[in-house]
Parts: C-alpha cells; sequence; structure tokens
C-alpha cells in the first residue's frame, strides 16, 4: 500500500518520471492519499496535515476558521521541512528528552483545555500513536533549538539601541500599564537586553526563513 500511495504522490508531482506500468487495476478506484505541497524534491501529504492539524501541535488562534488555521498548519510545515533540510546537513540534534516529555505534557494540557479530551482520547480520534505524537514534538523542539543556535550568536544589542526601547516603548507601555513612574534604566536594562534580542532573533529567523523559501522551489496544492 505504501507504493502505491508513494507513486501516486510522485505521479502529481511536475517533472516526475512515469510512474512504472503493469497490468491494469481492476476494481473501483480507491484514493490512498493526496499531495498537500511540494518541497524541492521532499513531498508532504494531506494526511500529515490532517494529523497535525487533529493534534493542534500548532497553537490556534482567537476566532480562526477551520480553513484558516489548515493552511497556516500547512504553511509552518513548509517552514519546518525548509528548515529540516538545513539541520540535516549538521547531522542533525536530538532534543533532551525531559524537554520533549515536558512541551508533549504542555500539547496535553492545551488539548484538555480547548477541547475537554485527554491527550490519548485525541490521538485515538486523529488515528495517531502515541509514538507518532512524541515525535511530532521532538521534531519541533530540535528546529527551534537549530534555529536559534544557528542564528543567535549572530545578534549585538548595542547600549544607543537599549537607551532608545527604554525611552520609548518601554516608557509608553509602563505609562499605558498604569505604573505610578517609569522604573529607573538601571533597573531594567537586562529585561529591555532581553526584549530586544528576542526581536531581533525573531526577525533574523523571519529573513532567514524567506531567504530558504526563495532557494527552493515550494508548490502549494489548494483544495
Amino acid at each position: 500500500m505504501l507504493a502505491l500511495v508513494l507513486a501516486a504522490a510522485l505521479a502529481a508531482v511536475p517533472g516526475a518520471p512515469p510512474a512504472p506500468t503493469g497490468p491494469a487495476p481492476t476494481g473501483p478506484a480507491v484514493m490512498l492519499d493526496r499531495i498537500a505541497a511540494v518541497v524541492g524534491d521532499e513531498i508532504i501529504l494531506e494526511s500529515e496535515v490532517t494529523k497535525l492539524v487533529a493534534l493542534q501541535v500548532v497553537a490556534t488562534r482567537a476566532d480562526e476558521s477551520a480553513k484558516a488555521y489548515r493552511e497556516r498548519v500547512l504553511d509552518e510545515r513548509i517552514t519546518d521541512l525548509l528548515r529540516e533540510r538545513e539541520l540535516r546537513k549538521t547531522g542533525g540534534l536530538e532534543p533532551d528528552r525531559a524537554e520533549v516529555e515536558a512541551r508533549l505534557a504542555l500539547l496535553s494540557e492545551r488539548l484538555a483545555l480547548a477541547r475537554g479530551k485527554t491527550l490519548e482520547q485525541v490521538l485515538a480520534e486523529a488515528g495517531v500513536s502515541k509514538e507518532e505524537a512524541t515525535a511530532y514534538v521532538r521534531r519541533g523542539l530540535a528546529l527551534d533549538t537549530f534555529t536559534r543556535e544557528r542564528l543567535a550568536p549572530s545578534l549585538r544589542i548595542t547600549d544607543a539601541e537599549m537607551r532608545a526601547y527604554y525611552e520609548g516603548p518601554f516608557r509608553d507601555e509602563a505609562l499605558a500599564a498604569g505604573l505610578p513612574a517609569v522604573p529607573p534604566y538601571g533597573e531594567v536594562a537586562d529585561k529591555i537586553r532581553e526584549l530586544l534580542r528576542e526581536r531581533k532573533l525573531n526577525e533574523a529567523i523571519a529573513r532567514w526563513t524567506d531567504e530558504l523559501r526563495k532557494s527552493t522551489r515550494v508548490l502549494v496544492y489548494r483544495r
């Protein structure tokens, strides 16, 4: 059956070699799977996207439609696959087991809050094994760690940037929060440095992701 799935998937990829010919099948045709996207020479199947949607590995947003959420999950999976290609060049990364279990526990809590069901119940309904769910979480953690470790060392936060942030956004937020007075710069300098570092890191991740997309052939099949 796996061979049939791959043959059907490859047949839908533009430029792919023709599937092997053989005796004509008998009986009604059965759709085993569909291609959701092609990233370089790798395929994302609809069944994988369906499982990720069911597990809500990507957190949902308020007032987000089911269609919009599914498209965002697919987009996140494309981004992950682009980063996975880079991670494989380094030989891979194995996250700490305790961190994986902690993330899996957070996912379980989120599902319980959103659906009132245990992780085991959601897995059973989605047709996903505990091992698969753990693999999704492990992959996400590995990619997050790899991305941050790749880009964070190049970031530099200057005192001028910190002062400008303190006099601008930080002061405005403090006053909007109703604080009687803005804390002295010396008391919040470390916090400001971390805020700026996180903002710069997110900007660097966005630029790197955009570069990966531009350098890789990505096809998305809209339904």
